[in-house]
């Protein structure tokens, strides 16, 4: 469930630097709303300049995994047990749960905003969790070209509808909307098959796969995949001497910009400027 002041509580949370050891890192610094809520690097920054171990997931449309597995591992069974993590980790945040509700509690705007949340002042590590989830959850984009055109309110342009065929049909039965399947263009069973091979990370019960993220915003968006180690929409999709294609990713040379012109039809501009998911102490 979202309701708005438990979304807005959510909001000041995922904001707030007091949340790490050092007050200097928020669930913000790594998820930035100008890179619709992704990072432009690698790896992100994290207490102490400390690099995480993997690539910031874009938190974009969460609320539509049905599983509710969370991080490219699916380590974590729900969006709350989530939220909470990254705050414990040492590389990230630093700080134990006893810690992160002491510190809460020392701020003077919290009080009000638990109490329009949860209708008391009581703070604690679930009410914490919990609201942060839901801000999380409020984060969808749903005013692309690709809903524009859905709605009936814009048409495709060639490539954009070659593209989309591609998307759907190309390389039956594994098709690319067979792992990010439309709307959201995500899907809750990632397959083997189409993983980033890494040595140093096997993923998913080390079985070689990960998460499969949404692909909205995808055309904006750097540094791909569980280690961020593909560039761009481009070179993903795109072989390249020295780099092996990535499995069941690159596709032939003549439908690559009729693919790349359908998948930036995905992209969302509004989510990245929208007041209502922007940081409060700005």
């Amino acid at each position: 469930m979202i309701a708005n002041d438990g979304a807005t509580l959510g909001r000041v949370l995922f904001y707030d630097k007091n949340l790490s050891k050092n007050n200097a890192v928020s669930c913000g610094s790594c998820h930035q709303q100008q890179f619709s809520f992704d990072d432009n690097a690698a790896l992100s920054k994290g207490f102490e300049g400390g690099l995480t171990t993997r690539n910031s997931m874009a938190i974009l449309n969460v609320r539509f995994y049905k599983s509710g597995k969370m991080f490219w591992d699916e380590r974590a069974a729900t969006l709350e047990k989530q939220a909470l993590q990254p705050i414990q980790n040492h590389v990230e945040m630093n700080l134990s749960l006893a810690e992160l509700e002491s510190k809460v509690k020392a701020q003077t705007y919290y009080p009000v905003l638990f109490q329009r949340a949860f209708g008391s002042i009581g703070i604690d590590s679930v009410k914490i969790a919990m609201a942060l989830a839901q801000f999380e959850r409020s984060i969808v984009t749903y005013q692309s070209k690709y809903d524009q055109v859905k709605q009936g309110l814009a048409t495709f342009t060639a490539a954009e509808v070659q593209g989309e065929q591609l998307f759907l049909n190309a390389a039956a039965p594994n098709t690319c909307a067979s792992c990010h399947t439309p709307p959201m263009f995500l899907t809750s069973e990632p397959g083997t098959p189409f993983a980033l091979l890494d040595a140093a990370d096997p993923g998913i019960n080390s079985e070689n796969r990960f998460k499969s993220g949404s692909l909205r915003n995808i055309g904006t968006r750097t540094n791909l995949f569980h280690n961020g180690s593909v560039a761009n929409l481009q070179a993903m999709l795109t072989a390249a001497p020295g780099r092996p294609p990535i499995p069941n990713h690159t596709v032939a040379p003549p439908d690559v910009q009729n693919l790349l012109a359908f998948l930036n039809t995905l992209t969302d501009n509004t989510i990245t400027t929208e007041v209502k998911f922007s940081d409060p102490f700005k």
